[in-house]
């Protein structure tokens, strides 16, 4: 019988307390719900690649979680998504259905720009791409909060 881990252990920098307690906390207990499995399970691994300092995929992973959280949005709110939209359009169609203004669009796909332009998730061409610490942190903290904004918002 395989035994599955749901988290891993944790170090938190003293520096760090608040936001693991008000946005990384919250998000690993949100994503432990059965719809969001496939989230979890992405998120989860971002953590991990930050923990083993590979900053790019984590950016990557980050973003992957983002969007799955959104399709299991769109589908409890019934909004018209495909499986192979990317998180712009998927934002896009679950703020058509809620009370955030297009303000929250710009903050909100940052997660996905972060990817684009910097992780491991596109070519690099002729250039390596280097992902500070802080900015996979950054990242983390970010989707961890905009998961908990977007399910708030669609409950």
């Amino acid at each position: 019988m395989a035994t599955r881990i749901g988290s891993y252990p944790q170090i938190i920098r003293k520096d760090s307390e608040a936001l693991h307690k008000t946005a990384i906390e919250p998000a690993l207990t949100l994503l432990k719900g059965k719809e969001f499995h496939q989230a979890n399970t992405e998120f989860l691994n971002a953590l991990e690649d930050f923990r083993k300092q590979d900053f790019g995929d984590c950016l990557t992973k980050c973003c992957s979680s983002f969007e799955s959280v959104m399709k299991v949005l769109c589908m409890r709110k019934s909004v018209a998504y495909k499986q192979t939209d990317t998180a712009s359009t998927l934002l896009k169609a679950l703020m058509g259905g809620s009370n955030l203004d297009s303000f929250w669009e710009q903050p909100l796909i940052l997660i996905a720009t972060l990817r684009n332009r910097l992780s491991t998730s596109h070519g690099g061409g002729t250039q390596s791409k280097i992902v500070s610490e802080n900015i996979a942190m950054y990242s983390i903290n970010a989707t961890a909060a905009a998961m908990l904004l977007l399910n708030d918002e669609f409950k």
